[in-house]
């Protein structure tokens, strides 16, 4: 999603690359945000939809936070599906409950109308943060999206998932908020060169609750989006390497050596 405006890095202070070793990239991923994110409370992850690896990235970053504090993870999913998720994270995890989590009506999208955000890999992510509750651990899910509608307006859009996560962030005295988004939701500031139509991204409105924003993208391999249509699309990188910024749309860039579609709930990766 306009990938274009993530070559705009600000100055960059350090770079890091990783190694190519599947899930050991992730893990490494994952350490460093963790690095320099240092004391920020909110993180927003910023990601290509419809791929394998950041579900596996947010769910080592769940295990490792919550270790420590509280955790709360905000995903991309309407707020209507909030009860759904607190029956989900509260239930046994089996067979019926999964199912009762997805009959709702987000996650019947199919084909055409499918932009990456419904998969298996995703399920695997709620299943891992209801297994860190059973544990014992202070871990929960805030869904606060939008409800779709064909006159949704981008930008009220922004301000109103804005809007939820600061309520979800007061409601946290402690402990760190993991907010996984859409690349350009994820932004600190409109880029100066955004196309006109571009609305001001959901970050920038929490600016005042010193978010530390990561974005996610990689040297090759694809990922599902719509542009004229639903689909596999290649990976462009911004950077060849990993980098903490200084000053742009992100704090941190950090580019996995690979990206690969997701096992998509109601749509064809081909």
């Amino acid at each position: 999603m306009i990938r274009n405006l993530l070559l705009i890095c600000g100055l960059v202070v350090s770079q890091f690359s990783f190694g190519a070793g599947g899930q050991q990239e992730v893990t490494e991923a994952a350490q460093l945000i963790r690095k320099e994110a240092a004391d920020h409370r909110l993180i927003l992850i910023g990601e290509l939809h419809g791929t394998r690896e950041i579900p596996k990235l947010l769910a080592q970053l769940m295990s490792a936070y919550s270790t420590e504090d509280p955790v709360l993870l905000g995903l991309e999913v309407p707020h209507s599906e909030q009860p759904a998720f607190v029956r989900f994270l509260a239930s046994d995890g089996s067979a019926s409950a999964t199912s009762a989590l997805l009959s709702g009506p987000f996650w019947q999208v199919h084909n055409s109308q499918h932009d990456g955000r419904r998969s298996y890999d995703m399920v695997d992510l709620i299943k891992h943060v209801r297994r860190l509750r059973a544990e014992g651990r202070q871990v929960d899910i805030l869904t606060y999206d939008n409800e779709p509608t064909k006159t949704a307006n981008s930008e009220a859009r922004d301000k109103a998932m804005a809007d939820r996560i600061r309520e979800g962030f007061a409601a946290l005295p402690r402990g760190r908020f993991l907010v996984l988004a859409g690349n350009v939701h994820a932004m600190l500031e409109r880029p100066s060169n955004a196309p006109a139509e571009m609305q001001t991204p959901m970050g920038t409105y929490l600016r005042d609750l010193d978010p530390f924003s990561v974005d996610i993208s990689a040297r090759n391999g694809e990922f599902w989006a719509c542009t004229k249509q639903c689909g596999a699309v290649a990976a462009h990188p911004s950077s060849e390497a990993s980098q903490r910024t200084d000053d742009g749309p992100y704090n941190l860039l950090v580019v996995l050596p690979r990206l690969s579609v997701a096992h998509l709930i109601g749509a064809s990766p081909h």
